[in-house]
């Protein structure tokens, strides 16, 4: 803040010790000292509250930006939501109960063609084994 040096101090000190006399100097002394710590105190004070309130309004600032991303948020789930609900009951609407029918018997028809079919599969190793047993063995041992 100020720029004093020792040259600066003892001049004050030389004026004060002439102006007030030896005697009263070490209670001036005192008194001055007391008042500047108290000075020095109460700027620090003002420091530390101006410094909580600015981080205080930072704080503030921050949680309101939060708070408009959130309901930014929400309004976006909220059409994303209605946009499903309206898709859902336009095609409920759309869809008839011959429909459901139609896929039902499609799954069905399909479900039954899988299982003729594995059958079938099942069935084809065991018919080869047999025309391979029925076949007359020839013996091929020399002995």
């Amino acid at each position: 803040m100020f720029d004093i040096g020792f040259w600066e101090l003892s001049l004050i000190g030389i004026v004060a010790l002439l102006v007030v006399g030896p005697e009263r100097l070490p209670a001036v002394a005192r008194t001055v000292g007391k008042y500047v710590g108290r000075a020095n105190r109460f700027i620090a004070n003002i420091k530390d509250d101006i410094s909580k309130e600015l981080k205080d309004e930072d704080l503030k600032k921050i949680l309101a930006d939060q708070q408009k991303l959130a309901d930014e948020f929400k309004n976006a789930a909220s059409s994303v939501n209605s946009a499903i609900s309206s898709e859902t009951e336009s095609l409920r609407g759309s869809v008839t109960m011959d429909d459901i029918l139609d896929i039902e018997e499609s799954h069905s028809s399909k479900d039954t063609d899988n299982s003729t079919s594995k059958a079938k599969k099942a069935e084809a190793p065991d018919s080869e084994k047999q025309d391979t047993s029925s076949e007359p063995q020839t013996n091929t041992d020399k002995s």
